[in-house]
């Protein structure tokens, strides 16, 4: 009888002890849930349109080693990583398109007006359906574009190569919530590792702006 009694202890005990567990898990990942939901995203776009005053694409190419055809994709990696790193707000969070495979199909050619760091995206020509599916994909609220990757080269008073970047925020409802460009100085065309070195802080400053734009 005694040890009977002892068992059923132990197992009521158990039993206790994993309906807790269970409960604490289901807590956690609802509170995970809340708090996902809670956070601004922002889906960032790179348009693949890198242009120069000076440099042609087979003189970036000869330079960098990045392939022709793929020039545009690699400077808009490494402002989107470098956005998305450089974020440490938890209540907003940037998202790579590169992770959403039908998301150039979804936006087709979107224009861009305006002329060398000037340049920007309007998106008055995109389906309004599209650009709704392509939000709720990312769970995004707000699609930021990289416009432009605009190289202009100068000569004097120092020869400084700038990389001008200009960007266009919207929201869910293809609104323009702001605009504008930052850039960078080499000294010359860079391979990619570099580039990404020193597009940091102006990257960092892009996704600094955003939030202030967003949070007003």
């Amino acid at each position: 009888m005694k040890t009977t009694f002892v068992k059923s202890i132990i197992l009521g005990l158990f039993a206790m002890a994993s309906v807790a567990t269970v409960q604490a898990e289901e807590a956690g990942k609802e509170a995970v849930g809340k708090e996902s939901s809670a956070t601004v995203k922002v889906l960032v776009v790179g348009l693949d349109n890198v242009s120069s005053n000076y440099f042609p694409e087979s003189m970036i190419t000869e330079e960098t080693g990045i392939p022709e055809d793929s020039i545009g994709d690699t400077y808009n990696r490494i402002i989107t990583d470098n956005i998305i790193h450089a974020n440490k707000n938890k209540e907003f969070a940037f998202i790579s398109s590169e992770k959403f495979a039908d998301a150039e199909k979804l936006l087709g050619n979107i224009q861009v007006s305006g002329e060398n760091e000037e340049s920007y995206a309007n998106v008055s020509q995109i389906d309004s359906q599209n650009y709704k599916q392509l939000l709720d994909e990312a769970h995004a609220d707000y699609v930021l574009f990289l416009n432009q990757h605009y190289l202009k080269w100068q000569e004097k008073p120092l020869r400084t190569l700038f990389h001008f970047v200009s960007y266009s925020l919207y929201d869910k409802n293809q609104k323009e919530v702001t605009k504008g460009n930052n850039y960078f100085t080499c000294m010359n065309l860079e391979k990619a590792d570099k580039l990404s070195k020193a597009s940091r802080k102006s990257s960092s400053k892009i996704a600094s702006t955003i939030i202030k734009s967003i949070d007003k």
